[in-house]
This record gives structure tokens, sequence and C-alpha cells, in this order.
């Protein structure tokens, strides 16, 4: 058990979620697997520019519009709207990562707070780790709607740490590196969950240390604190 308990915040989008079964439903309706991806990152980039002009970023009514602006015009399985549909049920309906589970119960059992801080909707978690039968060990369920514009900007983290009553020290737990950058650029300590073995984008801030799988956290916390 860490000597210091500290209080970790989880991006839950590809950093908690498998996003496998969205490239299953892209296959399966004709559009092909590698879609989405481009589909998610336009997702973001969308959420990203209404927040950086003062909008409101709503993260599922862009991932409709986007979905449907992805496919229009591709040869499908079925129309447009039942593809639309088949997309949207298979991005609610997504797992946690293997290494999510395992990793939660460790933190939890060393003392940790633990808080989900996403761009989407409370109901993605909330969803995500009570089918895991999970949601007893987690402290709070954060989304920056209604709250803050969307995360990397500064005040979704500052606002995070207001609301939980943190006084200590925290943690951002992400796979991607701009929520790594943004949550730096706040003030709390970064953990990059890098499960592709990729390379760290040099023109971001670093993370405070990476690491493979959320199970492997844990150790590293006890070695810092």
């Amino acid at each position: 058990m860490s000597s210091t308990a500290v209080t970790i915040f989880f991006d839950v989008n590809e950093t908690l979620s498998d996003l496998s079964p969205v490239a299953d439903a892209f296959d399966k309706i004709g559009a092909g697997r590698e879609v989405a991806s481009a589909w998610f990152a336009s997702v973001l980039r969308d959420g990203f520019a209404l927040t950086a002009t003062n909008g409101t970023a709503h993260f599922l009514d862009i991932a409709q519009t986007n979905a449907r602006d992805t496919l229009r015009g591709r040869s499908l399985t079925a129309s447009l709207d039942e593809s639309v549909d088949a997309i949207l049920a298979a991005f609610s309906s997504m797992p946690l990562h293997d290494d999510v589970a395992p990793g939660i119960r460790s933190l939890h059992a060393a003392g940790h707070r633990l808080f989900t801080l996403s761009n989407g909707p409370t109901t993605t978690a909330e969803r995500l780790f009570a089918t895991a039968e999970l949601s007893g060990l987690l402290t709070g369920m954060l989304s920056v709607e209604g709250h803050t514009p969307w995360k990397p900007g500064r005040t979704a983290y500052l606002d995070a740490v207001e609301r939980t009553n943190t006084g200590g020290i925290a943690y951002l737990v992400a796979v991607h590196p701009w929520d790594i950058h943004g949550a730096t650029e706040a003030g709390l300590s970064t953990i990059w969950v890098n499960r592709a073995a990729a390379a760290y984008p040099e023109h971001f801030h670093p993370p405070t240390f990476s690491v493979t799988s959320i199970g492997a956290i844990d150790s590293q916390l006890v070695q810092r604190h």
C-alpha cells in the first residue's frame, strides 16, 4: 500500500473503454474497421473547435452528426439511419479494457481516491463500471458537461479538483497525450497509458510517468509515494 493516498482522475473514452466493438460495427455495415478511428478523431476535433470558440460541445450530439457525415455516400449493408444507429449502439455498449478492472481494484485497495473525468456524459462511465460490478470502488464519476469547456482546457481539470475537494496530490490518467498536456498545464501530475508502445509527441508536456496498463499504476505510485 502506498504511504500516501492520492486522488486519481481517469479519462474514460479509450483510456478505460475498449473501442473495438465500434470498429467491428463499422466493419459490419460495410464501412471498414479503419473508419472508426477517423470518426472518433473527428468527434474530438469538433468538440475542441467548439470549445476554442466558446461554443457548447455535447459529445453524443457530435458523435451522431459525424457518424452520419462519415457514412454518407458509402456503400453500406443497411440504410444510413440504421448504420448510424448501429455505430452509436456499439459506442454505448463498449466494455472496459481487460487491464482496467484489476488496476482499479488494486488502486482502491491501496486507499487512493478514484474518479472518472470525461468530455462525454457521466452515463458512459456509470454503465462501464456497473457492467463490470466496479461502481462501488470509485469515489465519483465526473463530466465536464454543464461545468466547464472540454479537456484539455485548463479549467476542466481545475474544476474537477475543486468539485472533489482535492487538497493533496492529484493525477490524471489518460491514453491521449493532449489530455496529459492539459492536465500538466493545470498543475496535475500525469500518467500516460501507452498500451500500443507508441512514441510520445515531443510538442506536448511529458507525463509524470508512463505505464502499459492500468494495472501497473499502483506499483509505480508505491515507488513514488
